[in-house]
């Protein structure tokens, strides 16, 4: 076998170097892809993400309107009610014990976040935690159970509506605080004891109605 000359290595050199040369090259052409697809990833995550969001906002502005709406409606067959009662409304109950008590027809009635503010208050031991003043709830906590029950995180102006409509319906024996830069509602140990022996069933979706603001 004839050993290769100086000048056969010396070009078997040259082409290995611009082999190397012409790999280095494609290695930056597809790193300089990966960077530009990184970045067009992550504009779309972060336009993806922005619409997300946009997407929560309505849906908590179209429950607002819907709330306002449903509760317009609920004032107005209240007051049709006082002119037709049909039944005795049951005094003894606080509006937040006759939210829960509804019969499941008349829960087409409810607004989305009025029935989310049953559903917590219905298992309201499960859900707040033991403190001096009584039981607290904080926004954290709702959003949680809200985001379990529904599948999707719920906005922040929809944890607040609900926060709203406990202490609304709680009347004295709840109220909302905020501490440390938190929101919480504090029930009384009386009004979680209340809620927790209320059976789900009613005859009168009024005498929630008049309670509501």
């Amino acid at each position: 076998m004839t050993k290769p000359s100086i000048e056969d290595l010396a070009a078997r050199i040259d082409e290995l170097e611009d082999r190397v040369d012409e790999l280095e090259a494609d290695t930056e052409q597809l790193e300089a892809t990966v960077d530009a697809q990184a970045q067009t990833i992550a504009s779309q995550r972060d336009q993806l993400s922005h619409y997300e969001t946009r997407t929560q906002a309505l849906e908590a502005e179209l429950d607002a309107a819907t709330d306002h709406r449903k509760h317009l409606q609920q004032r107005l067959y209240a007051v049709e009610s006082e002119d037709t009662p049909n039944d005795e409304p049951n005094t003894q109950l606080s509006p937040l014990q006759q939210l829960i008590r509804l019969p499941s027809k008349a829960l087409s009635n409810l607004t989305a976040n009025q029935e989310r503010a049953r559903f917590i208050a219905k298992d309201i031991k499960e859900y707040a935690t033991n403190v001096p003043a009584g039981f607290a709830l904080d926004s954290s906590t709702i959003r949680t159970v809200l985001h379990a029950k529904e599948g999707r995180t719920p906005h922040t102006q929809t944890v607040s509506r609900v926060m709203d409509f406990l202490d609304d319906l709680g009347k004295a024996g709840v109220k909302i605080v905020k501490r440390r830069g938190t929101k919480r509602v504090i029930f009384s140990d009386h009004v979680v004891s209340e809620l927790a022996e209320t059976p789900t069933a009613s005859s009168s979706i009024t005498d929630v109605v008049m309670g509501w603001r």
